[in-house]
């Protein structure tokens, strides 16, 4: 299985990417998850093909992906004036064009970035919003560690397509990067989760005791997760 991104252009000058998912298939299908699309198709495939596909299902696309995109508060468009959420609060993207670089960074509630173009833009804020992924992440991880007694392996943020967080039975703990647009309590119920799997690879009752005794409103933050 072969995945990459793309992007077309399509007849009205409209640049749609997406992850194209090459695999042992018949025909080709769309997908629309955490604000991104996905194309899947067999093997061997027709470019002009996948860009018609994808312009006669452009409608359901723009739809879900603006639906989706609202809802994981991830960015989209990448575009000044793009509400996205970190943290839990509101954030207005804010490129502004400069040849001299200076790093993403929060100005109240917007997220300044220098940028020469559409794809250095992508860029740049992808890079701040997993930066702040990996920071926020790692000082949960790492006091509730201590507070848990609880000590992992290895601990990786990365994107996750299905869960928040998985935990092996080796101890290594991955976390999904995307937890950053949630509040910092979430986080902390995300690392007391897969933490909580060290003792218990499992969700029985004595897991849950475990949650609940570190993260006493884990079904409260839970539900809004979701």
């Amino acid at each position: 299985m072969a995945k990459n991104a793309a992007y077309i252009t399509t007849s009205s000058g409209e640049r749609i990417d997406f992850i194209l998912d090459c695999s042992d298939r018949k025909s080709m299908s769309l997908s629309v998850r955490e604000g991104k699309l996905t194309v899947r198709t067999p093997r061997r495939f027709d470019s002009g093909e996948v860009k018609g596909f994808i312009e006669d299902n452009l409608e359901w696309i723009r739809k879900s992906l603006s639906k989706t995109a609202e809802r994981c508060g991830l960015p989209r468009s990448f575009e000044a004036g793009e509400r996205i959420r970190l943290l839990g609060q509101e954030v207005i993207i804010s490129p502004e064009i400069s040849d001299i670089y200076f790093p993403p960074r929060l100005e109240g509630n917007r997220l300044v970035a220098a940028v020469r173009s559409r794809d250095h833009a992508v860029r740049q804020i992808n890079g701040f919003i997993y930066s702040l992924a990996q920071r926020e992440i790692g000082e949960s991880m790492e006091r509730l560690s201590r507070t848990m007694g609880l000590y992992p392996r290895k601990v990786t943020v990365k994107s996750l397509d299905a869960s928040w967080g998985r935990c092996s039975s080796g101890g290594n703990i991955s976390i999904n990067y995307k937890v950053v647009t949630f509040p910092k309590r979430c986080i902390d119920y995300v690392c007391v989760h897969e933490l909580a799997h060290l003792r218990f690879m499992d969700h029985s009752r004595d897991f849950w005791r475990l949650v609940e005794k570190y993260c006493p409103d884990w079904r409260e933050i839970r539900a809004g997760m979701r």
